[in-house]
């Protein structure tokens, strides 16, 4: 079947450069009035360039600078150059070319009066043994010469060792036991693959940053990432300052593919999700928090002889450019999960499977991109339709259930819009509803009431604490919000505390991922 067209954000492109309304010495016979006054020098946008923390050996984003001219006369402005020189972790561009000897002051530019130069800065930050997982600063200054006066702006940036795993649109097999542990964060480039008898482990408390189209592809192994309520386990992109905080898309599989369309060549881009669990066997994601992916996990069938393909406990996937929770016959069993604010989906469970998922939350209030999202925030789906025009059925197991779950999202009061959309072949050969005990939001004209139990709500707006701080606990106390026991299929001991940590009633638990706020 098809799926979601999955958009692609490029970060823009690295580089330097000093440019802006100046002219570099004399300008042949043409004459020029220089302001010589010695109180006159050049207006600064800031005193200090800070690059927030940046790996070893990673070039940094650009930062600008802005000289201005406030005066009535051209401004020469002599000597700009790196203190450090040619040792300098820092690198200059001038009028488009790059300033190859950094150990030889600039010759003299002139800015005319009443204009601005931009002085674009980058930094490449080399290892530092001796500050092992300590973050440690790289400094500089960019100092220039105006009427005698010396100016200098201050660079600062903070460096992060870190562990190296892959390379640029290469394909890495991982070593069949590999351990990644917290001491060092850890950076993919390109496609790490774990292959089938082996396992990754990423210990508690680590930190996994990835470069744009790079992720991990678990091609019939294990991954366990097994963290904790006070370590869990961050899955990043790999841009660190601050501007890309809350940029989704900034990583995941990304795959060049050449096909042939009405006899022409085709080059097109597909992704499989930050992490791909290809026919996998027995994965755990349990205090994961995952963010700014394309897609966030992306789970297709499972693996021989395994119990599961996913179990996924603990855990938060948001902000991503696409889908939190990707599906396709998937083998998953979880509790305690809140995925939200994606630009498509937060789960979308194709090709039915054995999905069985408890007392977790989809909630999809982010303002990503322009216009209104177009995607429910969650999707069901057990068929599709084969290349000869065949209706293939792939139903959902009979252990299948989403159980004490809320789905909602900011769109739900729009006409013609559903944030839950069922496309289910044939709801009627389900004897058990799919969902239990939980509360969606839907406005399908033509619903299938038999897959929700009658102690599933439907449109009862949530009430979360604060959406626009992604704060998805429940404050109420009314009984609609009260679930049924998640024991079993899971432990009473499993279920006894919510997302945060906090205890929960086995019994009679809050729907969603957190117990209410009294």
């Amino acid at each position: 079947m098809m799926l979601p067209r999955l958009s692609r954000i490029l970060p823009g492109a690295a580089f330097l450069l000093i440019a802006g309304a100046f002219t570099l010495g004399t300008q042949g016979c043409q004459r020029q009035n220089w302001d010589t006054n010695p109180e006159h020098k050049l207006r600064l946008s800031t005193d200090t360039l800070f690059f927030d923390t940046v790996f070893a050996t990673v070039g940094s984003v650009t930062l600008p600078l802005k000289l201005y001219n406030d005066h009535d006369a051209s401004l020469r402005v002599e000597n700009l150059q790196l203190v450090d020189g040619s040792l300098s972790a820092y690198r200059l561009n001038v009028n488009g070319l790059p300033v190859k000897d950094l150990d030889t002051p600039m010759g003299t530019l002139s800015l005319l009066p009443g204009d601005s130069m931009y002085v674009f800065v980058e930094v490449t930050v080399d290892p530092n043994s001796g500050a092992g997982a300590t973050p440690f600063w790289v400094r500089d200054e960019l100092t220039f010469v105006t009427n005698g006066n010396v100016q200098e702006v201050k660079l600062l940036a903070r460096g992060q060792n870190a562990v190296f795993h892959g390379g640029p649109n290469q394909y890495t097999t991982l070593a069949c036991d590999e351990v990644w542990t917290a001491e060092l964060p850890h950076v993919i480039y390109g496609r790490v693959l774990v292959d089938p008898g082996c396992t990754l482990t990423i210990l508690p408390g680590a930190e996994v940053y990835a470069h744009d189209g790079s992720g991990i592809w678990v091609r019939g192994g294990t991954l366990l990432a097994d963290g904790s309520l006070g370590a869990p386990i961050q899955f990043r992109g790999d841009r660190l300052e601050d501007n890309y905080a809350d940029t989704p898309g900034q990583w995941g599989l990304a795959f060049e593919i050449t096909d042939t369309l009405s006899g022409s060549l085709v080059n097109f881009s597909a992704f499989r999700g930050g992490i791909w669990l290809d026919r996998a066997v027995n994965c755990v994601l349990d205090h994961v928090d995952l963010r700014q992916a394309t897609v966030g996990v992306w789970v297709d069938s499972v693996g021989t002889d395994a119990d599961y393909a996913l179990r996924l406990t603990n855990s938060v996937l948001s902000n991503m450019e696409s889908i939190g929770l990707l599906s396709q016959s998937g083998d998953i069993e979880g509790y305690n999960n809140l995925i939200s604010n994606c630009g498509q989906a937060c789960g979308y469970f194709a090709l039915g499977g054995n999905i069985q998922m408890h007392l977790s939350t989809f909630a999809n209030f982010g303002n990503q991109g322009s216009g209104l999202r177009q995607f429910p925030t969650v999707y069901i789906n057990d068929w599709y339709e084969a290349a000869n025009g065949s209706v293939q059925v792939r139903p959902f197991s009979a252990a299948a259930e989403f159980r004490n779950c809320i789905v909602a999202g900011n769109n739900a009061s729009l006409n013609e819009f559903s944030e839950f959309i069922v496309d289910l072949w044939d709801p009627d050969m389900y004897p058990s509803p799919l969902w239990t005990a939980s509360a969606v939001q839907h406005q399908m004209e033509v619903f299938p009431d038999n897959i929700l139990d009658d102690q599933t709500s439907v449109n009862s707006e949530p009430p979360f604490v604060n959406v626009f701080d992604e704060d998805f606990r429940l404050a109420t106390s009314a009984s609609s919000w009260t679930g049924v026991s998640s024991s079993p299929p899971f432990s009473a001991f499993e279920v006894g505390t919510d997302l945060a940590g906090e205890p929960r009633s086995t019994f009679a638990p809050t729907k969603g991922c957190y117990e209410r706020v009294n």
